[in-house]
């Protein structure tokens, strides 16, 4: 009974060392710094994804890749536009960074895809003439980004 009971005692003070040990880790070490979320309030947030939307404008934005939205129904002539950055590093120029690759596919499986972008950049642009059903795949890019399709007329 008295080995019994020592042993307890034993482990009890071993369970309270470890408990205060644990607690008392990192009391000199700085907090962990958690990145800026994406978004339209975000350090170097886009002027296309802070815009209000006007009538027949489609937006999509998103934090990572790949990434597939729709179907969208696009019918005339787009000006189509993208931008991507990095709240952690507002000043990037993209430059050096993976493409930003993003394509129209047609609800049809077998429709051929229509290439939008594949640019190393922190923006760009191109108009469409588009009639029909698609869906938007951005299928790489290493930053929150924004695409937005704007009717022209």
């Amino acid at each position: 009974m008295l080995c019994h009971r020592l042993a307890s005692l034993i482990v009890s003070a071993l369970l309270t060392a470890t408990i205060v040990a644990v607690a008392g880790c990192g009391g000199g070490q700085a907090a962990v710094t958690v990145p800026p979320a994406a978004g339209p309030q975000a350090p170097g947030a886009p002027a296309l994804l802070k815009q209000k939307l006007r009538p027949g404008e489609v937006m999509l934005d998103a934090e990572y890749s790949p990434e597939r939205k729709g179907p969208f129904h696009l019918e005339g002539h787009y000006l189509v536009r993208f931008a991507q950055y990095a709240p952690e590093s507002p000043g990037m120029s993209f430059g050096d960074q993976t493409p930003f690759v993003a394509y129209l596919a047609g609800t049809n499986p077998g429709e051929k895809k229509i290439a939008l972008f594949h640019r190393a950049a922190a923006r760009g642009q191109r108009t469409l003439s588009l009639n029909g059903r698609y869906f938007v795949e951005v299928a790489f890019g290493d930053f929150p980004y924004v695409l937005r399709f704007t009717p022209t007329g």
